[in-house]
């Protein structure tokens, strides 16, 4: 089965694509990916992800990214080839600095010849969106979090021709907020990855000596970055509950850092978690996500906002259940009772439920992994959303090429 994407028609109403598609033979292409990727997050991982997906289909993929960093030696090291140029924005103050940096990108796409432009967010759009006009480039808009709408128009001032979202909710928030990507041609693509083997026990004994986690204990996973719409001081609530109920948990490991803040909010959440008298595990950032994931039990993603949430999908991938937030995208990928288990944002004591039930019985835990697992393999495999993709480019394309016409 293809990617679950929607798109909308003349008519404006949501209607079902990429299935029929997902098979469907594209051209080579020339994809230029932008982003400007300040550090390693779950829209630089997405974009990698659709980098190697498009290769591996046969396209010609390269990078410009705002800044050098992690993400371009991790671009690197996957074999994608990467440019850096700093994202300027219009600025009447500073004019001359934009349009000369513009003068620059339009000579660098003369020279590349891209046949698509992808921006990876929002905000790296406006300047490559420009650079871009008239030299007959398909320009490609993914849209992952939220703004408000006269930053949205803003960033968005020179138009594209296809926008993308990567929930069904992120698209309906950001089309209420804009009236301008109300009546804009969108749609609505699933990110994907490779999906690993799915482990077993002997894999998750492995793993767990590996990393010096217990090999007798449940293992309670949160992975991803440790800033404040993420929950975790929900989730240390809900740990501290469970604990003073004095029942038998296990482990709570926390993977991931607060990059942007330089660690002060993780500092903050060691705090609160000594204060609550409870020690979960804070292992920091970890390059080897998968294997935190293959050594866990259940996974947790308690976010305030999400749009769509990598986490989510990753756990997935490793066939464990997750509970998540009611929010955003989440009940996208979560299908309560069958998949995982939603709960409230905000409300550790009905996460602190959820959690201890899926600590407790076992036999739901495995039910509810293995059904995650084969809803990632059905809707959100790399190869799923790259034809997905794909086929926002053709759609995209024809567009453009009718404007020229008219």
């Amino acid at each position: 089965m293809g990617s679950l994407t929607f798109s909308d028609d003349v008519a404006g109403r949501i209607l079902p694509q990429g299935a029929a598609q997902a098979g469907t033979k594209v051209s080579p292409r020339k994809v230029c990916i932008v982003s400007r990727a300040p550090f390693i997050g779950g829209a630089e991982l997405a974009a990698e992800r659709l980098g190697i997906g498009l290769r591996n289909e046969g396209h010609e993929v390269f990078f410009i990214l705002g800044q050098h960093g992690d993400v371009q030696d991790r671009l690197e090291a996957s074999g994608l080839r990467c440019l850096v140029f700093p994202v300027q924005h219009t600025d009447m103050r500073r004019f001359w600095r934009y349009f000369g940096a513009r003068a620059t990108l339009r000579n660098l796409f003369k020279r590349e010849k891209p046949d698509v432009i992808h921006s990876n967010d929002l905000p790296s759009a406006q300047i490559f969106f420009d650079a871009a006009r008239g030299l007959g480039i398909t320009r490609v808009c993914h849209h992952r979090y939220i703004y408000d709408g006269p930053a949205i128009d803003w960033f968005n001032k020179y138009g594209a021709e296809r926008h993308l979202f990567v929930s069904r909710a992120l698209m309906n928030d950001l089309c209420e907020r804009s009236e301008i990507l109300s009546s804009a041609n969108k749609a609505v693509v699933y990110d994907g990855l490779e999906l690993p083997a799915r482990p077993l026990v002997p894999d998750r004994l492995t793993a767990r000596e590996e990393l010096g986690l217990p090999l007798n204990q449940t293992i309670t996973l949160f992975a991803g970055q440790i800033i404040e719409r993420k929950g975790v001081a929900e989730l240390l609530r809900a740990w501290a509950i469970l604990r003073g109920q004095g029942r038998e948990i296990g482990e709570l490991v926390i993977v991931g850092d607060d990059s942007a803040g330089k660690g002060a909010y993780r500092e903050k959440m060691q705090a609160l978690a000594g204060d609550l008298r409870i020690r979960p595990r804070f292992a920091g950032f970890q390059k080897n996500v998968n294997r935190w994931l293959t050594a866990a039990d259940l996974a947790v993603v308690p976010s305030h906002v999400e749009p769509l949430g990598n986490a989510t999908l990753e756990a997935m991938a490793a066939g464990l259940p997750v509970i998540g937030s009611r929010i955003g995208g989440i009940p996208e990928m979560i299908v309560h009772e069958e998949t995982g288990l939603l709960t409230p944002a905000k409300a550790p004591v009905t996460l602190a439920e959820a959690t201890g039930r899926l600590i407790e019985d076992v036999a739901l835990r495995q039910s509810l992994g293995a059904a995650a697992r084969l809803r990632c393999e059905t809707l959100f495999s790399l190869k799923a959303h790259t034809s997905a993709v794909l086929r926002q480019y053709e759609m995209a394309s024809q567009r453009g090429s009718a404007r020229q016409a008219a």
